[in-house]
């Protein structure tokens, strides 16, 4: 494992690199740590599975970096959906949408929808925009244990499942807000802080 406490040229074609080879990056986000893979490799999201003993029952959403990522995953974008992107991303907003069939049932607990958020952090978006894929991303802890909201919270038990850890200080440590846009109606699924 790799720990760096800032991002150059040559620490995010290392990122790339290990995405790439199907291997795991934790990164600060705003709200908490996430630790990513690439979203498009099965090998690589169920090492990310595997590293968090989370159980394949529970979908992992994606974070990326613009709306044309998000076209790769989703199916399609309603007005409404769009007009909340707009708005909220990049941001606190996590947004449910039907899922292409490309997308691996794997990271979808095969059901047919997807999470999906642009996190409102430079050095999250300095990755996302690096990659040419979504990157699947949890948070950065065990299943069932606190979030990681600064390395102290989870550094020695990732120890041997993650290849680069990069350290931006504490995070908030605020859910993000999770909806579902069924027509022209929002529901709530999950409630952070940002009101809708």
């Amino acid at each position: 494992m790799k720990i760096y406490d800032h991002l150059d040229s040559s620490i995010i074609k290392e990122i790339v690199d290990v995405l790439d080879s199907d291997g795991l990056v934790i990164f600060p986000t705003d709200t908490v740590y996430g630790i990513a893979c690439n979203s498009c490799s099965d090998t690589a999201i169920k090492k990310l599975f595997a590293a968090k003993k989370r159980d394949f029952n529970k979908p992992i959403g994606v974070l990326t970096d613009s709306i044309s990522k998000i076209n790769m995953m989703v199916d399609s974008i309603n007005d409404k959906e769009r007009e909340l992107m707009n708005k909220y991303f990049p941001g606190n907003l996590t947004m449910i949408f039907n899922k292409k069939e490309t997308v691996s049932n794997l990271l979808t607990s095969n059901t047919s929808t997807i999470g999906i958020r642009i996190p409102d952090n430079k050095i999250a978006l300095k990755i996302l925009s690096s990659y040419p894929y979504p990157l699947a991303t949890t948070s950065a802890n065990i299943s069932g244990e606190d979030n990681g909201i600064e390395l102290a919270n989870f550094l020695e038990k990732f120890k041997n499942s993650v290849d680069i850890v990069i350290d931006g200080g504490k995070t908030n440590n605020v859910p993000s807000t999770v909806i579902r846009v069924e027509g022209s109606n929002i529901k709530v699924l999950r409630e952070g802080n940002l009101k809708i």
